[in-house]
């Protein structure tokens, strides 16, 4: 047996030993560390990651006292919200292996971008209860975004090496703790807009001191810095825009909203003003810039896969054998994905999938909007009803210009937001500004 074996051996008990004890902590580092998902290895035929060992842990020590008290006191503790969505989305991910050209690969896919994360949701909603449950979860993603923030400014001035050839162009794009930037947007894009409208839209109370104020800003004016500086030294324009747009979203539940317009107006003038950020606003929108003019050319031959295929798609994993068939005869580079969220789920999960995704959004913004006023009262938890749909709200929008769930910790963090929002929902009203 080789240290690696051994390693992760341990690392499965303790973790394991953790869950045992305080279930709602391992979801929590499951969470907080989703990008472990990159340590991959292999049991047996079977490839599996760092996270998926986490995520099968949660669930197999949910599963057994689920069971032990299903046992003992003859009723059925588990509560499944959302059971037909859920149902449904399972369905469609197994018609999708089913058609792929790729039947292992699609059912890799399906058990890590379906199977588990939908079934840690259903961990989730029945373990995270309380407000300092939520809070923990809020604390776990908050974490994940200052570490990958931090070593992207590490990155970028030069005291860590920028992963590929990607610290060599112009302008240089920090990875941190991926393979490649656009990786950081998606991963941060989302977290970053829930703490930027739980700041905007929470009632500040009056604080009794100077130390009392820095204690309770600092988290999420923390998580907030190194938020915006991972977006920045990462370049990623599509989760920029997603940001922007869940920021107007939450300013209509803002008392502020005049002066966080005139904020966004200054950023944009600032932004068209400025000779660099000037420059790649028009390349883009005029398809000169290189990503922008290869993402177009991709797009078309995806769109010419779903006029061949429009009903049940290609099936997952099958965009990279089907791909072929359909691009641009110019078109020589590999991709897993159309890098567009709702071509990607056409393609690989039909227009099934493309519905049931819907169907998600609109029982997720659904839940949001109604407990906003059944919580008005409660600042605290009227605010994070806000940030969870802002957050949504920046990943839709930048699904038109990347893929922002087709990856395990992406996939993860997706259906935390949904937990959170089931859960928030469920929460009793409280007379009382709670800080995170």
């Amino acid at each position: 047996m080789d240290m690696q074996a051994v390693l992760l051996i341990v690392f499965t008990f303790v973790f394991g030993y953790i869950a045992w004890r305080k279930l709602d902590w391992a979801i929590c580092l499951a969470i907080m560390f989703s990008p472990a998902y990159q340590i991959r290895f292999q049991v047996g035929f079977l490839p599996m990651t760092v996270l998926e060992v986490m995520v099968l842990v949660i669930i197999a020590v949910w599963g057994v006292r689920t069971v032990s008290e299903r046992i003992y006191s003859k009723t059925c503790p588990a509560w499944l919200p959302w059971r037909w969505l859920l149902a449904a989305f399972f369905a469609v991910g197994l018609l999708a292996v089913l058609i792929s050209p790729d039947t292992r690969g699609a059912l890799g896919l399906w058990k890590a971008y379906i199977a588990e994360p939908s079934l840690l949701f259903l961990v989730f909603v029945n373990t995270i209860k309380t407000r300092d449950q939520v809070r923990s979860v809020l604390w776990a993603l908050g974490a994940s975004v200052v570490i990958i923030g931090y070593i992207a400014l590490i990155q970028y001035v030069g005291l860590l090496k920028i992963s590929g050839l990607y610290g060599l162009e112009h302008p240089k794009r920090a990875t941190s703790v991926f393979t490649f930037p656009t990786a950081v947007g998606k991963f941060v894009g989302p977290i970053l807009a829930l703490f930027i409208a739980f700041w905007l839209v929470r009632v500040q109370p009056k604080v009794r001191s100077l130390w009392e104020m820095v204690v309770r800003h600092l988290f999420t004016a923390g998580v907030t810095a190194f938020g915006l500086l991972a977006l920045l030294f990462s370049f990623s324009r599509g989760a920029v825009i997603g940001v922007l747009v869940a920021i107007v979203f939450s300013s209509f539940f803002s008392s502020r909203k005049k002066w966080i317009w005139l904020a966004l107006a200054v950023v944009l003038i600032g932004s068209l003003i400025v000779p660099f950020t000037r420059h790649e606003i028009i390349s883009v929108i005029d398809v000169e810039d290189t990503s922008a003019d290869v993402h177009v050319v991709m797009w078309k031959g995806a769109w010419r896969i779903i006029q061949a295929h429009p009903v049940l798609g290609t099936g997952l994993a099958s965009f990279p054998v089907v791909y072929e068939q359909y691009k641009e005869a110019s078109h020589t580079e590999f991709f897993p994905n159309p890098d567009e969220l709702y071509l990607t789920i056409w393609i690989e999960m039909g227009l099934a999938g493309l519905l049931v995704f819907g169907w998600l959004m609109v029982k997720y913004f659904h839940a949001g909007l109604k407990d906003i006023h059944r919580q008005s009262q409660d600042y605290w938890t009227r605010a994070l009803l806000v940030g969870l749909m802002a957050a949504m709200v920046s990943l839709l929008v930048h699904g038109f210009f990347d893929t922002p769930y087709f990856k395990n910790d992406l996939a993860v963090i997706f259906w935390a937001l949904l937990g959170l929002m089931v859960v928030v929902s469920r929460i009793k009203p409280a007379p009382e500004t709670t800080n995170l």
